[in-house]
């Protein structure tokens, strides 16, 4: 045991040592917070849900990294970017069977813009380097806990994505995954025995005004399983920022994406969809429907209060014909208060609704506190 500890340190030791040469940054977030959540559902046979707990990531994802930069000359770079997940509440890893679940990337930046490859979020995500939908057009860049309902794309393996200068404010991005998942999945990648992503999106950056417009394309497989429409994710919005007041807008279109991607759709109901074999539970032409979203950051005794809400109208196309319709209604509000540069003080409230046109609704109410620390 004394061995095995003298041998980390000298690793420790040895990684430091690189770290002061080659420009690596040691970064990350601990936010741990208590929240209250009651939740009642339309389906008879679930129970009520009345919580009260200590929670990871209840403001900002608890996570730590390293991120790194490198000058080859000649206007060249390469940088590298590895970022975990953890539960600050318990310490145990967010991902079982990655260390780096957030991101995992390395980067070239030239004159003619970055090319990066790797694991990574796609630009309708709310994650990572490349966060772009939400990031601009989300008063809480990806909801607040429950607080949410809208489509999304996620993190995804074998990413390999480009992003041009900016020119006159504007600047493109463009993605494509060749296997969505290779722990899961590891049939050949870029074949048909695999989901395949890709995406293009278009940011304006106009000094007091941000903008948006993007859309996101999931190729899922047809070999060897049940055969499932493409889905589709369309994005326009941006903020202005007026000065005593940042105001968000957003508006979706989706079509054919499944259950999961929905965040108004819960875990369980999703999963249940998107795996049926029966035609009535089963969904193989996916989730259609529209969501908008109105939010605004505004500052506030030494913080920021964040009020924001968002509806969505979606149907569930069950492979039997008959479909199911449903509308989700969130609000959520949120007070932020800075002790420091990197140390806040939040508490924050919300409700979310999903009302089936045929047979009731699930209602959720969450209250929050917490802490986060940033390094």
């Amino acid at each position: 045991m004394f061995k095995k500890s003298l041998a980390a340190l000298a690793v420790l030791g040895a990684a430091a040592g690189y770290a002061s040469a080659a420009d690596v940054t040691l970064f990350g977030v601990v936010d741990t917070g208590l929240i209250y959540t009651h939740q009642t559902f339309a389906d008879d046979s679930k129970a009520d849900v009345n919580k009260f707990s200590m929670d990871s990531g209840v403001s900002s994802a608890s996570r730590f990294g390293l991120k790194g930069t490198e000058e080859l000359g000649n206007g060249l770079k390469v940088g590298f970017k590895l970022e975990n997940g953890f539960q600050s509440d318990s310490g145990a890893l967010k991902s079982e069977k990655r260390i780096f679940d957030r991101e995992a990337s390395v980067s070239v930046y030239s004159d003619f813009g970055t090319l990066s490859m790797g694991r990574m979020g796609g630009v309708g995500s709310g994650a990572g380097t490349y966060d772009l939908v939400l990031a601009t057009a989300d008063a809480f860049d990806g909801g607040d806990n429950n607080v949410f309902g809208f489509a999304t794309s996620d993190r995804y393996d074998n990413m390999v994505t480009y992003q041009t200068p900016k020119f006159a404010g504007l600047q493109a991005t463009v993605q494509y995954s060749f296997n969505e998942d290779s722990v899961e999945e590891t049939a050949r990648e870029g074949s048909s025995a695999v989901n395949r992503y890709s995406s293009a999106a278009l940011t304006g950056d106009f000094g007091a005004l941000q903008t948006v417009l993007a859309y996101e394309f999931q190729n899922y497989k047809s070999f060897g399983a049940a055969e499932h429409d493409d889905g589709q994710i369309v994005y326009l919005g941006g903020n202005y920022d007026c000065g005593f007041a940042k105001t968000f807008v957003m508006g979706q279109y989706f079509k054919g994406i499944k259950a999961a991607q929905l965040t108004a759709i819960t875990e369980a109901d999703a999963d249940r969809i998107d795996t049926a074999v029966d035609p009535e539970e089963s969904a193989a032409a996916g989730v259609k429907g529209y969501g908008v979203h109105l939010g605004t950051i505004v500052p506030v005794a030494g913080g920021d209060l964040t009020v924001a809400a968002y509806f969505t109208d979606f149907t569930v196309e069950f492979d039997d014909g008959v479909d199911g319709d449903a509308k989700s209604y969130a609000f959520g509000a949120k007070y932020e208060y800075y002790l420091s540069k990197r140390t806040s003080v939040y508490t924050g409230a919300g409700f979310a609704q999903v009302k089936y046109d045929d047979d009731g609704s699930d209602k959720t109410t969450q209250a929050y506190l917490g802490l986060t620390h940033r390094f």
